[in-house]
């Protein structure tokens, strides 16, 4: 038993002695065929056995299985049974000790026809009986709401962890064909830096496989996966454009930020970049820094005039990145997209967790 379930355990067992103990200094009789010159205690110990059988019944196995399963036909004939047999249960246990204890000269009791017997039996006893079965109803049905509750968001959470999987899962063989491509493109004049290439590229895949499988991660991570693969795709425009890359803050493993979230952002910028004949002409800038708590990252790229709407392009593209974010932040992120004339922007907004 977990510590949980001995804990409500305890508290149901507190609840039912505190019943008995509330009985016990008060001026109720016992019964409705003795007086009360006695003590109650047995009485009132079966009593509590007798409604608490009646409570659990019908909390544990009645609603769930009957109620809550929309056989309610079912469940009001066993309800009705169930009352009355308690009842008559009861009674006859109420029978039993009334003469015990009138045998025993303590108690005077009536001199009853078993119809009258009966009838007033009935009469005090089911009130209570009926008392109890509200009782279960008041304690199941706002259990079994926040129960419904839990698998609903236990559903929400799976299917949030597998869309992200998905979304995420698209981004691998991206990293690895473009870090190949540039592999390839160093190998026959440059070994050395080929080879720094293949080690950058098998630690972006690393962490891509293994690190980044948490939700969010910490920022000084995220950031050394960006410069690796920033340099893998260096390579591609090393002669022909001019990379510049400015981190700032946020970097000393203090932070959380959901992964792989900009790598869209910065793969497009490579793959969109302008091809003006002069080399300073043709710019990629990745900014990322600390705002008060938040994380803004920017991207911008030069473009040729006559280049597609970065924003309709397919392949991995922006939905990816705004599902994920909504999936993750909801509300509580900005991402501004410019297309302007030669040139696109992104900028976007993130609130950082504390680690």
């Amino acid at each position: 038993m977990n510590w949980t379930k001995f804990l409500t355990v305890l508290k149901h067992l507190s609840i039912w002695s505190l019943s008995i103990l509330f009985l016990r200094n008060s001026s109720l009789t016992w019964g409705w065929a003795v007086s009360s010159k006695y003590d109650t205690l047995i009485p009132q110990l079966y009593g509590a056995a007798t409604n608490a059988a009646l409570f659990y019944f019908t909390s544990f196995y009645l609603i769930p299985r009957f109620f809550n399963t929309y056989r309610k036909r079912q469940f009001y004939v066993f309800s009705a049974l169930l009352i009355l047999s308690i009842s008559l249960i009861e009674m006859a246990i109420d029978q039993y000790f009334g003469d015990l204890y009138q045998n025993r000269a303590y108690l005077g009791v009536k001199e009853l026809s078993f119809g009258e017997y009966l009838l007033d039996g009935l009469i005090y006893i089911l009130p209570i009986n009926l008392f109890y079965y509200i009782i279960a109803f008041v304690y199941r049905i706002p259990f079994d709401r926040q129960q419904q509750h839990e698998r609903e968001q236990q559903l929400q959470r799976e299917k949030l962890e597998a869309e992200l999987k998905f979304l995420k899962a698209q981004i691998h063989p991206h990293t690895l064909f473009n870090g190949l491509n540039s592999v390839y493109h160093l190998i026959d004049f440059d070994p050395p830096r080929a080879k720094g290439l293949v080690w950058n590229l098998s630690n972006a895949l690393r962490y891509q496989l293994y690190e980044s499988s948490e939700r969010f991660v910490p920022l000084e991570k995220e950031a050394a996966y960006l410069r690796q693969y920033i340099a893998l795709q260096e390579v591609r425009v090393d002669e022909d454009a001019v990379v510049e890359v400015s981190f700032s803050g946020g970097e000393e493993g203090e932070w959380l930020i959901a992964p792989l979230l900009f790598i869209p952002f910065i793969e497009n910028a490579f793959k969109y970049i302008s091809h003006h004949p002069a080399k300073e002409d043709n710019k990629i800038t990745v900014r990322l820094e600390m705002e008060d708590k938040r994380l803004f990252f920017e991207c911008v790229n030069t473009i040729d005039a006559n280049a597609p709407r970065i924003s309709e392009v397919g392949g991995i593209g922006l939905e990816n990145v705004k599902s994920r974010l909504q999936l993750l932040y909801g509300a509580d992120y900005q991402l501004a997209l410019k297309n302007e004339p030669g040139r696109f922007e992104v900028k976007l907004y993130l609130p950082l967790k504390a680690l």
